[in-house]
């Protein structure tokens, strides 16, 4: 996902998140489905957007602990993925 010709932020624009997508952490080695998207809506930040994340143990290790968040802000996931702290497989096979 990372281009060093495009701005971080032009880079999650690119990202489109779906229910059923599925996102690794890298550090923990888990994995997460995308099962809902939440809207809030904040005074500040006018709209802002959150994803449900049910997480599984993706690499049979029994010391990798889970992610301690079962909701992540969108942008910030989406910038966890540009980034590359996040590995992202989505649902629709074009991207």
């Amino acid at each position: 996902m990372k281009n060093s010709n495009k701005s971080l932020r032009e880079q999650t624009e690119c990202v489109i998140l779906q229910i059923g997508d599925i996102v690794v952490d890298l550090i923990t080695g888990y994995a997460g489905t995308l099962v809902y998207r939440k809207r809030h809506i904040d005074p500040v930040d006018d709209d802002v957007y959150f994803w449900e994340v049910k997480w599984f143990n993706a690499t049979k290790q029994d010391s990798a602990r889970p992610p301690l968040v079962n909701y992540m802000e969108e942008e910030g996931l989406k910038l966890s993925i540009v980034v590359g702290t996040y590995e992202w497989y989505s649902v629709d096979a074009s991207k």
